[in-house]
């Protein structure tokens, strides 16, 4: 070990930055005896001496140029990434209209409308500031039940575990296919209706419904394309299919709010349904705990209007915004600028730079670092004429500090007294991004997004995709013309096996199709991925056990049920839990000897296995890519009391 200072140093591991290209060039003809032995001549007349020296050249000067790199070098290495510069981002959130002691929002019997960029901030503060999205119309009515029609024609009632807020439901079923429909019922006020008085007042106006989902899903890009909603208002006769303008919550798998258009909707109806149904079916079941009408989307900020500044008629005027916090991205305008030049307000355009400019372009410079604006000179882009009105308009938040907790009371202008509360918190809100934050990124990115090579890659990946649930993967060997095949499981809420019959795999054709979707973008070339569901064998027991003294016969069964449900677990119930090999079968040795080891078992009277048929077998035989699952619902366990003693 070198000592230096207070600094410890391996000699194990030297700094090769140290090195010069003498260094590099004696390092590399050291390794050729090892490497190439019947490279006997290292003269530098040598072809191989003369590339070593050129490698060595090349080696120094990238040593030197990364450690004196410029600031455009650096960003157009993270560009690489995909990675630019931006400004900082705004809190974002939802508010949900809730009965509060002092709001009369209830009290409306006509519908309102209010208009995009209506002030918003909590009760008892002017800030946090936010604003409204959008131009809303806020609906005098409220949900009067929910529930769900299944293909099958059957009807799954959720409005009272939708009115708890607390509780998870299936809004689309278990399968959640193409034909499976949740249905909202909405009334109106009696003299209300679904528009306000004046008809006009609400034209670009939409309606919002707030879904708040599982928040244990992880992200949801479930489906990893755009899901597809289709709407429809039914009323009477009369059915609209209403277009969707946004959809926050992806397909109801996060919380948010489903944004509809309802201008094409004929009269003002006061009795409606909303049918809301996936066109393809879902990647999975969404669950949520809560669907409501008028959920407001809010976002933290301001827009800035042109703020009036007066041209000096100076070369390369510069002019500072007088807000900070400036919203700017790789995309789009962060700055309009307008100029009153003869009478009229003339746009000018942004340039990364004045130096190709012509002398009558009107172009100006933004510098998002320093938030300033610098104009032409009279070579390179226009003087502003002296004495100009400047306007200067854009948008501004407090990026992290706009960031507000949850379930605090809300004001809304337009709307008298406390509207409601956020559930949960308003957050988003982001400080801008430098190039040291640039290269943090990148970095990470190089670490964790790397290209998917073998099959541990392609399993770790799959497991990390959290709003798809896969529970287990496994990528098999020995895969022919260039296909990696991938078994995949979805992942059982609670733990609880779907409790089917039939034997239907959780993972439908979608969800696998959804899975293959997110992964195949990393493989290399020339390797295609095929994801698939492994085979269900499914079984029944029929079992009969004597107890021991002074044990419930229930208490066992239940025991017993618990026992075999977890050794022939398929998913784990908790991370390290017990879950079934695959290709494992099942046999009467193994389950007689799961059941002997249950506390209050005395003895095993009878043990049989059969097929979802009822046919007999003396094991439950799994292909290569099969499971055993067990259909408890089918099986018979029960216990007797042990026999009592003659009386001689």
């Amino acid at each position: 070990m070198d000592h230096r200072g207070d600094r410890t140093v391996s000699t194990l591991a030297p700094n090769y930055f140290d090195r010069r290209f003498d260094d590099l060039l004696d390092i590399g003809r050291s390794r050729l005896p090892s490497l190439a032995p019947g490279w006997t001549d290292h003269n530098l007349h040598d072809p191989g001496i003369t590339l070593l020296e050129l490698l060595a050249w090349v080696t120094e000067a990238q040593m030197y140029s990364l450690s004196r790199m410029r600031r455009d070098e650096r960003a157009a290495y993270a560009a690489l990434f995909g990675l630019a510069p931006r400004g900082p981002r705004a809190a974002s959130g939802y508010l949900w209209l809730q009965r509060l002691p002092g709001s009369s929002a209830l009290g409306y019997t006509r519908s309102l409308v209010l208009d995009a960029g209506a002030l918003v901030h909590p009760e008892q503060s002017d800030s946090p500031a936010y604003r409204t999205v959008r131009k809303q119309l806020w609906v005098a009515g409220q949900v009067g039940a929910l529930y769900t029609r299944l293909a099958d024609g059957r009807v799954l009632e959720h409005s009272a575990t939708n009115e708890r807020g607390n509780v998870l439901f299936l809004p689309f079923g278990e399968r959640a296919g193409a034909r499976d429909v949740l249905a909202i019922d909405i009334v109106c006020p009696v003299d209300g209706g679904l528009f306000p008085a004046r008809r006009a007042d609400a034209d670009g106006a939409v309606i919002t419904i707030g879904v708040r989902a599982d928040a244990t899903s992880g992200a949801a890009d479930a489906a990893g394309e755009p899901l597809a909603l289709a709407v429809t208002l039914a009323s009477g006769a009369a059915r609209h299919a209403l277009p969707v303008v946004d959809d926050s919550t992806d397909g109801f798998m996060r919380s948010g709010a489903l944004v509809l258009d309802v201008s094409g909707v004929a009269g003002s109806p006061r009795q409606f349904t909303l049918e809301i149904r996936a066109e393809r079916g879902f990647a999975r079941p969404p669950r949520v705990s809560r669907i409501d009408l008028n959920v407001i989307a809010v976002r933290q900020g301001r827009l800035v209007a042109r703020e009036l500044h007066i041209a000096s008629g100076l070369p390369d005027q510069l002019l500072r915004l007088r807000e900070s916090g400036l919203e700017f991205d790789a995309a789009g305008e962060p700055v309009m600028v307008e100029v009153a030049e003869d009478g009229a307000l003339h746009a000018w355009r942004r340039r990364p730079g004045l130096a190709d400019s012509l002398p009558a372009d009107r172009v100006f410079a933004l510098d998002t670092a320093q938030g300033s604006i610098c104009f032409g000179n009279g070579v390179n882009g226009r003087i502003v004429p002296p004495g100009a009105q400047v306007l200067l308009s854009y948008a501004v938040n407090d990026g992290a500090q706009g960031n507000a907790a949850r379930k605090q009371r809300w004001v809304v202008r337009g709307i008298d007294g406390v509207y409601g509360v956020n559930p949960l918190a308003m957050e988003g809100g982001r400080n801008g991004v430098d190039h040291l934050d640039q290269r943090r990124e990148a970095r990470r990115r190089a670490r964790e997004e790397h290209a998917l090579v073998t099959g541990a890659d392609v399993e770790a990946a799959a497991l990390a995709l959290p709003a798809l649930e896969v529970a287990r993967a496994w990528a098999l060997a020995g895969g022919a013309n260039g296909v990696l095949d991938l078994v995949a499981m979805r992942a059982r809420p609670a733990g609880v096996e779907p409790d089917d019959a039939s034997g239907t795999a959780p993972e439908t054709a979608r969800w696998l199709a959804a899975v293959e979707r997110r992964l195949a973008p990393r493989l290399p070339l020339g390797l295609r991925l095929r994801v698939l569901a492994p085979r269900y064998v499914v079984f029944g027991i029929e079992l009969r056990v004597e107890s021991a003294d002074g044990y419930q016969e229930s208490a066992l069964q239940a025991a017993l049920g618990a026992t075999l449900q977890a050794r022939l677990a398929l998913v784990a119930a908790h991370p390290g839990g017990m879950q079934r090999a695959l290709g494992l079968g099942v046999t009467v040795r193994d389950l007689a000897a799961w059941v002997r080891q249950v506390e209050g078992v005395r003895r095993v009277l009878s043990l049989r296995l059969f097929d979802s048929a009822g046919r007999a077998l003396d094991a439950v035989a799994t292909p290569r890519l099969g499971l055993p699952k067990l259909d408890l619902r089918a099986s018979v366990l029960s216990v007797r009391r042990p026999a009592q003693a003659e009386v001689r």
